[in-house]
């Protein structure tokens, strides 16, 4: 049997928790420390993560919505689409999309909360409950067609590299990191040996907008505030908008991102080294590359930033990024780079277009040459995941070809 054909791949898709996946999926030890589905002002479920700032299940859970419908408070799980938690009804869904597989992400609200608990083995039982979940059971329902990125905690290098060859072990595609693998606030030249192992697996890096230090999860969760909040409706209209119009500016922590990455020269030790930006964009990246290769020519003597090339160029060759509602990217693609572009729904988020994410696509790409298009719907993704090399097996699945982890 030949190698599937992928015409359409959502670079960003993410999983609502199930009501009971923590029942389920957490040691009994830790149950006691596990969200509490619990109604909202208006009836509908939200989780209470123990801060006194339940998360409304709202503006996660829109697919097949109008605009007109969409309400932070009152959607409850009996009334959305199954496919928002359940894999097997995710497939169907992909289905009614016309897409053909799908990269899937944690619910990062929830992450986080795990990631901030000040018990560290309560953190690392959290983000083993979903990574279990995730592999073995909603993306079990077909492996050909849904690939979740691992979760790495933030708790230091030492368990970043254990989870990582936990990746390598469940078969995963790529990790997701919600911090850098020190730890801490900045980049360090511990984190080598992090990507290092990452290129020696073949392992993609993937960054979903929010990076924070271990020591600022904490203080988050302690309180009790999160980038949401400002959009909660015990506030006022014009305090909602100011939240609306900050959400506009969802891609703002990612250039600093990328500036560490770049600058501090891990591309030049770590040529092989894949970074996903999800969720983040495209359209302002050309301007982006111009201003960092500028500062870079004029800083480089006093500062002494000895990269051998200049910035734009390792985005060029080490970058992706995620884009969704983007008629400037696209048109500004040749700037931003063909090979560099994933397009992704954010499916069941608020973003996303289901049941009508072909004709986005056809509305944003009628002037783009079919093999750029393809390139940007499916090949980029395909290529960076590795789902290009998949060997198919008889019953129309695929086998993951082994590797091998660092020691």
């Amino acid at each position: 049997m030949g190698q599937p054909r992928y015409d359409v791949i959502d670079a960003d898709q993410h999983i609502l928790e199930p009501p009971d996946l923590w029942q389920r999926y957490l040691p009994k030890k830790y149950r006691e420390h596990a969200p509490k589905l619990v109604k909202d002002s208006e009836g509908g479920d939200a989780w209470d993560h123990g801060t006194g700032d339940p998360h409304p299940i709202g503006l996660v859970c829109t697919p097949g919505q109008r605009f007109e419908e969409f309400r932070w408070f009152g959607n409850t799980y009996d009334s959305i689409r199954p496919g928002c938690y359940d894999g097997k009804e995710r497939v169907k869904d992909l289905d009614i999309d016309g897409v053909d597989a799908a990269i899937i992400y944690p619910p990062e609200r929830t992450i986080f909360r795990w990631l901030g608990h000040p018990d560290p083995d309560v953190s690392l039982a959290g983000i083993d409950a979903y990574n279990e979940f995730a592999f073995e059971e909603f993306c079990a329902a077909d492996r050909s067609r849904l690939f979740p990125m691992f979760k790495i905690p933030s708790l230091g290098l030492e368990t970043a590299l254990k989870y990582l060859n936990r990746a390598v072990e469940k078969g995963a595609r790529g990790v997701l990191i919600g911090s850098w693998p020190n730890g801490g606030e900045t980049i360090s030249e511990e984190d080598d040996a992090f990507w290092a192992a990452c290129v020696e697996n073949g392992l993609p890096v993937h960054i979903h907008i929010l990076m924070g230090s271990r020591e600022a999860l904490v203080k988050e969760r302690s309180s009790g505030q999160t980038t949401t909040s400002g959009l909660r409706g015990s506030r006022s209209a014009s305090q909602r908008a100011v939240g609306i119009g900050l959400a506009s500016g969802i891609f703002t922590p990612v250039p600093p991102q990328i500036g560490q990455l770049i600058f501090t020269g891990v591309f030049d030790r770590f040529p092989a080294l894949q970074v996903v930006l999800v969720e983040c964009g495209v359209g302002w990246i050309p301007h982006l590359l111009e201003i960092m290769d500028d500062r870079y020519w004029r800083n480089r003597y006093w500062a002494g930033i000895d990269l051998k090339e200049p910035p734009s160029y390792y985005w060029h060759k080490n970058f992706a990024a995620t884009f969704m509602h983007d008629f400037v990217g696209v048109q500004l693609r040749y700037l931003v780079g063909v090979k560099n572009m994933m397009w992704s729904s954010d499916y069941p988020h608020h973003g996303n277009d289901w049941p009508h994410s072909r004709r986005l696509i056809e509305d944003m790409m009628k002037a783009v040459d079919a093999e750029e298009r393809h390139a940007m719907v499916a090949g980029n993704a395909a290529r960076i995941l590795g789902l290009d090399q998949r060997e198919a097996v008889s019953d129309g699945r695929l086998r993951e070809k082994p590797k091998v982890a660092s020691r």
